[in-house]
């Protein structure tokens, strides 16, 4: 009889510690052809047991009016059946609202920048490729964006470095097409990883500093079931 609790217990301690020491892995890649833009999200963790997959097949941008228009498919997320499609507009008005609720979340979060900070140094990045090519019709002025564009993106990279770690050498390309035609062309392409058992520590450290702050847990709580009642809305509507 103890003998088969033991192995239970045995067995049970392993199965957390496998969970424990699996790693989220994330593939992210983006794509502008012209005024063809497209992006996809892999997300897969427990050992690639599941995985989530979110495309975004086209944006539109129509005017500061209506904004940005997108649509974003779910493709076989956790069950090989599973599917949805989402769209939506992304104007100044929601724009404005998600500033405001990022501001009521960081007040109801103690020294919440020193825990991100923390959080972005566990995660790794082991792929970075980013290539664009450019033409604005005219040889100086595409010699000139494309110096630009090469300043840009070694800023942005080395920014990121500074926050995540770079377990790869980013591989970065500016192409410039002489032609006499506007034309722009981009791909990125990434791929992190973190642990999974960080990442569930990370998230005890957060709920206790939002504990910490008088009323943090009541602005978490009001922010997300604001979201989530305006979510139901849209997809009543």
């Amino acid at each position: 009889m103890w003998k088969w609790i033991s192995i239970a217990i045995i067995v049970v301690i392993l199965l957390v510690l496998a969970v424990l020491l699996s790693r989220i892995r994330l593939k992210l890649n983006i794509a502008k052809h012209d005024n063809d833009d497209r992006a996809h999200l892999e997300i897969r963790f427990l050992y690639g047991m599941i995985k989530m997959n979110y495309d975004v097949p086209a944006i539109l941008i129509t005017g500061l009016k209506k904004g940005l228009l997108y649509r974003l498919d779910r493709n076989k997320n956790i069950h090989k059946t599973d599917a949805s499609v989402d769209s939506g507009n992304i104007d100044t008005v929601k724009i404005k609202q998600f500033i405001h609720d990022i501001r009521v979340l960081l007040k109801g979060t103690k020294s919440f920048n020193k825990w991100l900070r923390h959080t972005l140094a566990h995660v790794t990045m082991s792929k970075v490729e980013w290539s664009t090519n450019i033409s604005l019709a005219d040889a100086a002025y595409t010699a000139t964006s494309t110096g630009i564009l090469w300043g840009l993106k070694t800023t942005l990279i080395g920014y990121a470095s500074s926050f995540v770690r770079m377990d790869c050498t980013p591989k970065l390309y500016v192409v410039p097409y002489w032609v006499d035609r506007l034309r722009f062309t981009t791909t990125l392409n990434c791929e992190a990883n973190v642990s999974l058992g960080y990442l569930m520590f990370s998230m005890l450290i957060l709920s206790y500093r939002i504990w910490r702050v008088p009323g943090g847990p009541e602005a978490w709580k009001r922010v997300f079931f604001k979201k989530n009642a305006a979510d139901r809305q849209a997809n009543n509507e």
